[in-house]
């Protein structure tokens, strides 16, 4: 279930707002979790050379924390790549991301992202999110099936900025040889699409991109290492399937942008069931999701969403040190348990550990790092009430958090 991830455990705390905002948080890279949330980068933003359309303004200085609550709207709209192409299934190194700040763009397929993530805002841009999958069961693979909506203050800066990101393809890479070429989206007159190829021989690297504005939004499909025609075709069914999934989404307007409380927590009671701080991070960590959201963290997502339906998911809760599901009642929430238990007991690099005295009735792993370790990592699944939850933490304090957790469920 969401390959049972948490963004980060070993955390470095950065302030980002005033605590009544929010924190954010970024990882020191040293966390054995499944991948470390994108952070931003200290480096001096790179310089297009290629003509840009005259910017639109920024939106001024609105807080982190409200420009994450507004992505977290946004997830309810997402359309998981694996609905679109079922055989991409694995959230690879980024999956899901909020992208309420700079440098968070660097991971597009062909290296544009960059060059785009440092001029969007002069584009009137808010936030967005994206959504990655890779196929599974090939390490070796570079496919990449990847989804973004972006979110600007009106019509004009979202065409200008889909501009900007489609003459982009022509920027040159200074190390590699590139080579772009239009494409035609069947069905999307509209839609600014391109090929782009980089280096050469075994080392190529080709991707098919397509902006789509759509009054305020842009969506920009990318696939990478597939044929032309196919990725064609995936863009183009990605795109009509998007489009129908952002009818009912409205971005809150600007003017209120600087008060929005999180969408599906507003007074932050469910948030406090899981922790007392207030970090939040591009992975989604410190956000609390509706079902809609939380299934575009699974990877299997059809299977997932019988499985939320059946037993009434209807609010996904993401911690520095774990998750909270909650179900329509107790009952559904014994058997969510009995549906998450398996993957979160075969999951790789971890074996089995006994429960801590505190809450017998975990279930428990222990991650088997190659260096042995005094304190090693545990995480701990249990569900009380209507809520499943899993919390992780070294030994030498696993049990301290998952009684707290416990209590919090109470």
């Amino acid at each position: 279930m969401r390959c049972l991830r948490v963004l980060a455990m070993a955390l470095i705390v950065t302030a980002c707002a005033s605590p009544s905002n929010g924190v954010e948080i970024v990882t020191n890279g040293e966390t054995p979790t499944a991948f470390s949330p994108p952070t931003t980068s200290t480096k001096a933003k790179p310089k297009p050379i290629v003509a840009l359309p005259a910017p639109t303004g920024s939106i001024g200085d609105i807080k982190r924390r409200n420009l994450f609550n507004e992505a977290v709207r946004l997830t309810s709209s997402i359309v998981s790549p694996t609905l679109i192409e079922p055989r991409f299934d694995s959230a690879g190194l980024t999956g899901v991301v909020m992208l309420y700040k700079e440098g968070l763009l660097d991971d597009s397929p062909g290296g544009t992202g960059k060059l785009l993530d440092s001029v969007i805002r002069d584009y009137g841009y808010v936030t967005g999110v994206r959504a990655e999958r890779e196929p599974s069961g090939d390490a070796s693979t570079t496919e990449i099936l990847q989804n973004t909506v972006l979110i600007f203050k009106d019509d004009a800066s979202a065409s200008a900025a889909a501009e900007a990101g489609f003459r982009l393809r022509e920027e040159q890479d200074p190390d590699r040889r590139s080579r772009a070429q239009t494409e035609v989206i069947p069905g999307f007159a509209d839609a600014k699409a391109f090929t782009r190829r980089i280096g050469e021989g075994s080392a190529l690297f080709a991707y098919t991109t397509a902006f789509l504005q759509k009054g305020p939004l842009v969506i920009r499909i990318s696939v990478g290492q597939r044929p032309e025609t196919e990725s064609v075709d995936i863009i183009a069914r990605y795109l009509r399937r998007q489009l129908t999934a952002l009818e009912d989404f409205t971005p809150t307007p600007l003017d209120q942008l600087s008060s929005l409380s999180p969408p599906f927590d507003p007074d932050g009671s469910l948030l406090k069931l899981a922790t007392d701080t207030t970090e939040f991070g591009p992975s989604g960590s410190g956000g609390v999701f509706d079902a809609q959201g939380a299934l575009l963290f699974e990877s299997d997502i059809q299977s997932w969403s019988e499985v939320y339906r059946k037993t009434g998911v209807d609010r996904l809760v993401l911690a520095s040190d774990g998750e909270l599901t909650r179900a329509a009642d107790t009952e559904k929430a014994t058997v969510l348990l009995a549906k998450i238990r398996p993957g979160f007991l075969a999951r790789k690099g971890y074996e089995p550990t006994g429960a801590p005295s505190t809450v017998p009735s975990a279930e428990c792993l222990q991650y088997t790092s190659v260096v042995p370790s005094d304190d090693p990592l545990q995480r701990c699944l249990f569900a009380r009430g209507r809520y499943v939850t899993w919390v992780e933490g070294t030994r030498s304090v696993i049990g301290q958090r998952a009684q707290d957790r416990w209590n919090r469920l109470g």
